[in-house]
């Protein structure tokens, strides 16, 4: 299960009728639909979309120093001191409140 599936199922958690196995439905319009879009199109970074993107520039930046063999980005990650991490997610929270931004104007 993804991250966004599991935070719509904490969000909206499935229901069903009367204990049986048959599903609650409820009838919607477009305009709820696209409500729901801009929603979470403008909705802030989550952490985990903030970490992943961290760890993706602290791989670029540390990629060019192995020659051979390039280690994934969760090895540089768990190698770095937490002050730097700190830099990083600063900077990928940045990043991903800019792209929201320039997407909702």
């Amino acid at each position: 299960m993804s991250i966004a599936d599991d935070e719509a199922e904490k969000a909206y958690p499935t229901r069903y009728w009367d204990g049986t196995h048959v599903k609650e439905q409820f009838c919607c319009d477009t305009d709820d639909l696209q409500e729901a879009y801009l929603r979470g199109r403008s909705a802030p970074p989550t952490n985990a979309e903030i970490e992943a993107v961290a760890k993706r520039l602290l791989w670029r930046d540390m990629a060019s120093v192995w020659e051979d063999v390039t280690p994934c980005e969760d090895c540089f990650w768990t190698l770095v001191r937490p002050e730097e991490q700190a830099i990083y997610l600063r900077d990928a929270r940045i990043m991903l409140e800019t792209a929201r931004k320039a997407a909702n104007e």
